[in-house]
């Protein structure tokens, strides 16, 4: 008799940071359940990995920015059996800009999206994994987390929660034998900077997220999947986010925040 093998559900996982995790869980023989928007790169993701490497696919077309977006993902989980072992809340945009520049809709599509959807994910998924004492759960916030961040100031608060909630859920949770654990990446060489709304962000090339200085989605990936098998509580992803992080640290709240609102004006030519 075969061995069941484990499912991951991995949001996001079509490009980027999510994609290049889907990959290595697939490498590593975990059956995956990917949820995201679009409904003809999930295919072609499906078809990629099962044909490399033998492992099940199940895809779910959902729009994560929307209200009970996490309670249909739960839902549909259960109507098909699928018992969840890792949870991947990797699903988020940034919008840039000054706040008072933004439409009210988009910035709430990205709360929600960046914030109450991973949250009601851990809740459901991580009741079920409390339940049988066993799971893991990988939350990714940004190095945007550790300082005030001007123009970017909402998508920054919500990567500050992120990394806020997520340790302290990993604190409740290891009574339980669930490990949860924040995946922190700094610039990252994906689609996030175009999507943002500053023109040419996603090919800067000088200043704080130049494209030279970007690390790899994958790179970023694997540090993220080997930390959660590792149990660790939170990982900054690369040597130069480490320092950069860091170093907020150890200066005033007040310096901190008028130095991020040099270095991203200046980087995103505002």
């Amino acid at each position: 008799m075969e061995p069941v093998r484990q499912t991951a559900l991995v949001t996001g996982p079509t490009s980027g940071i999510g994609h290049g995790i889907a990959c290595i869980l697939a490498e590593r023989g975990f059956d995956l359940f990917l949820v995201s928007r679009n409904d003809e790169k999930l295919a072609a993701v499906k078809n990629d990995l099962e044909s490399r490497h033998g492992i099940s696919v199940t895809t779910m077309v959902q729009d994560l920015s929307q209200h009970g977006a996490a309670k249909r993902v739960f839902d549909e989980a259960q109507a098909r059996g699928i018992e969840i072992s890792i949870l991947v809340n990797n699903a988020g945009f940034g919008i840039g800009g000054e706040l008072t520049d933004m439409k009210p809709t988009a910035v709430a599509q990205m709360i929600q999206l960046n914030i109450m959807t991973p949250t009601e994910l851990c809740l459901l998924f991580g009741r079920e994994m409390k339940r049988k004492r066993s799971g893991r759960i990988l939350n990714l916030s940004s190095t945007a987390a550790y300082q005030p961040t001007p123009y970017i100031a909402a998508y920054g608060g919500t990567k500050s929660y992120i990394l806020n909630f997520s340790e302290a859920l990993a604190k409740e949770m290891e009574d339980y034998g669930v490990v949860v654990t924040c995946l922190v990446p700094g610039p990252t060489d994906t689609s996030f900077f175009d999507r943002t709304g500053i023109e040419g962000l996603g090919e800067k090339q000088t200043g704080l997220w130049a494209k030279k200085k970007r690390m790899s989605p994958r790179s970023v990936a694997r540090i993220g999947v080997d930390a959660l098998a590792a149990g660790r509580l939170t990982t900054i992803a690369g040597l130069r986010n480490f320092l950069l992080a860091s170093a907020n640290r150890l200066v005033p709240r007040s310096l901190s925040a008028t130095l991020s609102k040099w270095m991203i004006k200046r980087a995103s030519d505002l």
